[in-house]
């Protein structure tokens, strides 16, 4: 009999089909809050055009949190049963079979209800009594598993989607789905988001169907993996308003309503207009920006505030730091890089535990012969901020950390105090390239050299510490590269 009514419940909300490209799969709920533009590239952009780009930080987050996850299933619900299947269709049937069998615990479960265009993987699937289910007086609650401290808006639509279509498929609806968190449980009420979440499925409809054309993200990531590249081509070719920093989504739908739709249109509109719609300092950031585009040179914001201070010793420091993967893990700074500008060339410092994380800012100290002399640049203020927080910690070399600290100088903040840029904003991924400064790797940025660095510990393959140290030293160059052409560029004045 149970064998008969998995097989009913498989063609009911399977519908004689697999999942594809029209329905919406729950984990897809990030991308739909986050990155809409790339769904829409999915259903509408020219398939050719799609980049795969490898994200070995969350493929190695993922393996990781799958082992730890699995391990605490099996110590806090005995006799579970972990789905294996070689399809997606053998895992509906399998899942949908162990709910039959009145299973205490089923792990990596698969539910659709195709009927609707919905499906979705479900960490765990809890037996509870107490409740009347069409499996018999029984019903299954989902138990989803994420690594974050606090509940984000994204896990409770996917939890909230998913309960609606286990309830659908058990026709008994649990009003609440856990949540297990980083230190802590939440029990997710899908009452609370039942009409936002009905909202979000209607902009995938609409998304899906052409009547709605979300905006970009501001380049270099205009858009997630595989359309990346793709919409940052879109958005720089097109002088979307996306490539002027600062404005919001309503501000930039304001410039629209006026006829701006492009940087062009911005530039040419002319300033008075402009601070007729925007408030400041919006309005004259969103003009300057665009001359800059417009001309293609970058416009002088006030003099004085650049080129920085030069002096005897010109170093140019970027840190690498890791992330925790596991409960057991601590996030330290594993790599400080430095592009020695008198010397031209690059020099490194590696930890390779928290141990001797302290023990690399020493060497950096040591590097620095003449203080009175000597600059360092960095690029946002993270670095100061580290190295702060680290005098704290370590009371013994407070006195050198807080001497490095006096000879930081943070090259985005003279570079914003003196120019507009021809870039969508003043990160150095973005600034940089504008000038055209290109790293020499694309398969390494900053959260894959995390996992590289990683690999690296585990194998001791010295060509993946090679890749780190490469893009780390690119990061030292780019600003140093920067700085130059911003020194010898020809600047528009107003």
């Amino acid at each position: 009999m149970s064998e008969t009514l998995a097989d009913t419940l498989f063609a009911q909300f399977s519908q004689g089909r697999t999942p594809d490209q029209s329905d919406f799969n729950a984990s897809k709920m990030f991308s739909l809050l986050e990155d809409p533009f790339g769904i829409w590239c999915g259903f509408h952009a020219p398939p050719q055009e799609a980049v795969v780009e490898q994200n070995r930080y969350e493929n190695l987050k993922v393996r990781t949190d799958r082992h730890s996850r699995d391990e605490w299933i099996k110590q806090h619900f005995p006799g579970v049963v972990f789905i294996s299947a070689t399809s997606d269709e053998q895992r509906f049937k399998a899942t949908l079979q162990a709910m039959a069998d009145g299973q205490p615990a089923i792990v990596n479960a698969s539910l659709w209800n195709l009927p609707k265009n919905v499906y979705g993987a479900i960490n765990l699937l809890q037996k509870c009594e107490g409740g009347k289910s069409i499996f018999g007086n029984y019903y299954y609650r989902i138990v989803q598993f994420k690594r974050a401290h606090d509940l984000k808006e994204h896990y409770a639509l996917q939890v909230s989607l998913l309960n609606l279509i286990l309830a659908d498929i058990q026709q008994f609806t649990p009003r609440y789905t856990r949540v297990e968190l980083k230190g802590k449980t939440v029990d997710v009420d899908y009452t609370e988001h039942a009409e936002r979440l009905t909202r979000e499925l209607a902009y995938f409809r609409a998304i899906r169907d052409g009547q709605v054309k979300p905006e970009a993200h501001k380049p270099p990531k205009a858009a997630a993996s595989p359309w990346r590249i793709y919409a940052n081509k879109v958005v720089a070719q097109s002088k979307d308003l996306q490539m002027l920093p600062h404005l919001s989504t309503e501000m930039r739908q304001c410039l629209k309503i006026y006829g701006m739709f492009n940087t062009d249109d911005v530039a040419k509109a002319g300033l008075p207009k402009l601070q007729s719609i925007l408030e400041e300092p919006y309005a004259t950031e969103a003009y300057y920006n665009a001359l800059a585009y417009l001309h293609n040179k970058p416009v002088l914001r006030q003099a004085g505030h650049f080129p920085p201070p030069d002096k005897k010793h010109n170093l140019y420091f970027d840190f690498e730091a890791t992330e925790t993967f596991t409960k057991d893990n601590i996030s330290f700074v594993y790599l400080i890089g430095i592009w020695d500008k008198e010397e031209n060339k690059y020099v490194s410092f590696v930890a390779k535990t928290p141990q001797e994380e302290i023990k690399i800012f020493e060497q950096f100290y040591d590097y620095i012969k003449e203080p009175a002399d000597t600059v360092l640049y960095h690029w946002t203020e993270y670095e100061v901020k580290k190295m702060r927080k680290l005098a704290a910690e370590h009371k013994e070399d407070a006195d050198k950390l807080n001497l490095l600290v006096s000879l930081c100088h943070d090259l985005k903040v003279s570079v914003n105090n003196a120019f507009y840029l021809p870039a969508p904003s003043f990160s150095l991924k973005a600034a940089a390239p504008a000038f055209g400064f290109h790293w020499r790797q694309d398969d390494c940025g900053a959260m894959d050299s995390m996992v590289y660095f990683t690999q690296w510990l585990k194998t001791g393959q010295e060509e993946l510490l090679q890749k780190v140290l490469m893009y780390n030293e690119d990061d030292c160059k780019a600003m140093l590269f920067l700085e130059d052409k911003l020194k010898n560029a020809e600047v528009l004045k107003f």
